[in-house]
């Protein structure tokens, strides 16, 4: 299989992607008006919202006829409220993230 070919993404190509974590689907989109690669991985991310672990993501240029699958880390995690009732801003406590892999 030849991998050395450039994965083009013009404005009217249809495109189907998928993001998927832990074997659940956070986002999908099905349309046209993406003019890069980077275009359709941003919507699926804004579309996925906050989430931890790895993900893949699927983008498949129906127009075209190639699909891509790759890979992703993330530590989006999700933002604690930081104000209470009565509007006043919680000090942070802490400020080292743990990562697992460089322990």
């Amino acid at each position: 299989m030849n991998r050395n070919f450039n994965k083009i993404v013009n404005c009217g190509d249809r495109i189907c992607a998928t993001l998927e974590c832990n074997g659940r689907r956070l986002a999908s989109l099905d349309g046209h008006g993406y003019v890069s690669l980077d275009a359709v991985k941003r919507a699926l991310l804004d579309k996925a919202g906050r989430y931890i672990g790895m993900a893949v993501l699927t983008i498949r240029n129906c127009t075209q006829g190639w699909r891509d699958v790759t890979a992703m880390a993330t530590m989006r995690r999700p933002v604690a409220a930081r104000e209470t009732a009565v509007g006043a801003a919680v000090p942070r406590v802490g400020a080292q993230y743990l990562i697992p892999w460089a322990s």
